[in-house]
Parts: C-alpha cells; sequence; structure tokens
C-alpha cells in the first residue's frame, strides 16, 4: 500500500443540510455561486455559521471580478476556486486584492501542463478536473495517470466523479503534491443533497490512509 501524506477532503456544491454535513468535519466545503450549475446557492445566499476548522471555499465560473469581491466578503470566503476559462492577468487582480486562489484546470490525455505556469505566483492550489463541456460536477473520471507528468511545487486537490467506490484507486495512486480529494456529485441523493452516512464513511477510510 502507498502511504499518503493525509489527504484532506473537500465536499463541493454544498446547497441543503449545510449544518448536518459540516458535522462530518470536512476540511474544505465549496459553495457554487455559478448560475449555470443545478447546485448554485443563489447570489444572495449567506453561508450559514461552521465550525471554525472547515475552509469555505466559494466556486465561480468567468464571474466578475466584482461579484467574486462582494460574494467573498459577504461570505468570509477563505478561498475563491475559479472553474473557468480565468486568464492569469483575472487571477492577478483577484490575488493583489488577497484572495486566495484555487483554479480549476480540465484534464484529458491532450492537455499540456505548461499551460499553468502563468498561473503559479497567484494560486494556492490547483484543482484538476474532467474535461467536460460544462465547468465541472460531471460525475466523470479522467486518467489520474496523466497527473505523473505535473512536476510543479503547487499542490493540487484531485476530482472529477470520485466516488465510495475509488476508494482503492486512491489508496494506490500516489503523488507528492496532491493534497485533497475533491467530492461531489457521487455522494448525492440530488444535486446539492449529500447522503451523509456514504460521505462519513468515505471521510473516514481517506483519513486512515
Amino acid at each position: 500500500m502507498m502511504k499518503h501524506k493525509s489527504l484532506k477532503i473537500k465536499i463541493c456544491g454544498m446547497k441543503f443540510h449545510i449544518q448536518k454535513i459540516s458535522d462530518l468535519l470536512p476540511d474544505f466545503m465549496g459553495f457554487i455561486f455559478y448560475p449555470n450549475s443545478p447546485r448554485f446557492v443563489g447570489f444572495d445566499f449567506f453561508i450559514p455559521k461552521l465550525k471554525k476548522e472547515i475552509l469555505k471555499i466559494g466556486v465561480f465560473v468567468n464571474e466578475s471580478e466584482k461579484n467574486v469581491l462582494e460574494m467573498s466578503k459577504k461570505n468570509k470566503l477563505d478561498f475563491i476556486q475559479l472553474h473557468g476559462t480565468e486568464s492569469p492577468f483575472y487571477c492577478e487582480k483577484l490575488f493583489k486584492k488577497r484572495l486566495k486562489l484555487i483554479k480549476a484546470f480540465r484534464i484529458d490525455d491532450f492537455f499540456s501542463f505548461k499551460n499553468m505556469v502563468n498561473y503559479i505566483p497567484f494560486c494556492t492550489y490547483f484543482l484538476f478536473d474532467n474535461n467536460t463541456i460544462n465547468y465541472g460536477g460531471s460525475g466523470k473520471k479522467f486518467c489520474w495517470e496523466k497527473l505523473y507528468e505535473y512536476n510543479f511545487e503547487i499542490p493540487f486537490f484531485l476530482s472529477g466523479g470520485i466516488g465510495i467506490k475509488d476508494f482503492d484507486k486512491i489508496k494506490n495512486f500516489s503523488h507528492s503534491k496532491m493534497f485533497a480529494i475533491d467530492v461531489n456529485s457521487q455522494f448525492e441523493f440530488f444535486p446539492g443533497k449529500k447522503d451523509s452516512i456514504a460521505l462519513n464513511s468515505f471521510i473516514k477510510k481517506i483519513r486512515e490512509l
């Protein structure tokens, strides 16, 4: 069995029963501020009070800088996840406003990690997701072996259709920069409503690695 540094857990696409899921003590909870997502929480949304050790991530897709700043301030977001085609210049502007950034990239067999170089100065983490027409939430995986080509210093979240049945695959996949596992659609009854029992089981198993 491969030895993992303790992997963090992010539960994304939170919309319902937020407090109940927060009792499972994930490291991060993600809230989607993208109007085309079935997990869109709305721009008038206030994140309820969470336990202080849970970090709040706001997920945005090609959103105006003004809206990102407003939502970040209103909800005291710990991180901004940019899940669209945002440019390095856009990231630099948010970085200069003291926002902590996670930049998502959609990975397929043809993806070149060289495309990420200009984002490095402005991002705390990267996130690797499946390359789909929509921006995330596809429930599909990409070929994780592709990540062996990634050799930058910035740690990453592994995302894209990860479910409880993938535990052994995670256990047997090791990358020195893999920081967190990001779960969403495979732990849902319907968009935004999470299965707390399955999540609890998965989180425990990951933390035992």
